[in-house]
């Protein structure tokens, strides 16, 4: 007696799956009809979905650049002001004044000197004290912007006569 071999159900198995893959990276499944490739839905939603993301991008980095310009122009006006208190008691007298002017660059300038304290203390104070104030304005598009600094500094006192 002969023995035949039945065909192993994990070997049956093995090549019912091995025959579905095949079909499906073919193209071929049970209804005849090519599922490859994407719908036009699928690439609108996509194109939608990439413009939203671009826009939102494109809005930040020009705010970016926005703020960063303001920020290098608060700047320049912070290195004016300090150069216009810095020429109090050298370039200029400390004295009750105010001054303005206007910088070469379109930044403008107002140099307010004025005495520091009560008129009672000021008496008693053996030198002077002065209250300096310095602002510098410019434009920024509509608006109008502008950096200011006060110190005190020591002077001359004031005599009332």
């Amino acid at each position: 007696m002969r023995r035949t071999r039945r065909p192993n159900r994990f070997v049956a198995r093995f090549a019912a799956a091995r025959e579905l893959l095949r079909r499906r990276t073919r193209g071929e499944h049970g209804s005849g009809k090519s599922e490859a490739g994407f719908t036009l839905v699928e690439v609108i939603v996509a194109l939608a979905i990439l413009a939203l993301g671009l826009s939102v991008l494109l809005e930040s980095i020009s705010g970016s650049l926005r703020r960063t310009a303001t920020a290098a122009r608060m700047a320049e006006a912070g290195a004016l002001a300090q150069s216009l208190l810095a020429e109090v008691g050298t370039d200029r007298a400390i004295k009750p004044e105010e001054s303005s002017g206007e910088f070469s660059n379109g930044y403008r300038w107002r140099l307010k000197m004025q005495p520091y304290g009560g008129a009672n203390e000021r008496e008693e104070w053996p030198v002077g004290a002065y209250q300096i104030s310095t602002e510098v304005e410019w434009e920024e598009g509509a608006s109008r912007r502008s950096y200011a600094l006060t110190t005190l500094r020591l002077g001359p006192k004031v005599v009332r006569q």
